[in-house]
């Protein structure tokens, strides 16, 4: 019973020596958490680029698809549209900045999908992180806070 006891409260001093117990929030002041992504209206969403790499951002240019051989069309790769309750979207790429566009689609292969409208060959828009992109853009311009400082 001494020996439980000794044990006992050997581990609470050693508990309480170590600093565990101590609240991190009260003792060390916390800095400004940096956001991963920032919203303005006509350019769109820019990530930080911890946040380009979490969400795995790729861009690549509008190309052109032959369907099922017919001629060739404007067309993307099918990772790259955005589909929502309020319609096809793409993203399009502005230097750091990328902007939610909406398309008019027409057919698809499975790999590619035809764009009837709202995009030009050549076009440079995001092919890889389209979900994650528009994750970041719903919390940017809902006022959330995703951090990404690369700590």
């Amino acid at each position: 019973m001494k020996t439980l006891l000794t044990v006992v409260l050997l581990s609470t001093l050693t508990f309480a020596l170590s600093g565990c117990g101590d609240s991190q929030a009260a003792s060390k002041p916390q800095a400004e958490p940096t956001p991963a992504s920032t919203y303005k209206a006509g350019h769109g969403v820019q990530l930080t680029e911890t946040g380009r790499k979490f969400v795995g951002v790729q861009t690549g240019e509008v190309g052109s698809h032959a369907f099922a051989g017919a001629t060739e069309v404007p067309a993307i790769p099918a990772d790259a549209l955005l589909r929502t309750v309020k319609g096809d979207f793409v993203y399009v790429a502005n230097g750091d900045w990328f902007l939610r566009t909406p398309v008019t689609v027409g057919g698809a292969d499975g790999t590619h999908v035809e764009i009837k409208d709202g995009l030009y060959e050549g076009d440079t828009i995001v092919v890889k992180g389209v979900r994650g992109l528009s994750l970041a853009e719903i919390q940017a311009l809902n006022g959330g806070v995703g951090c990404a400082d690369g700590h």
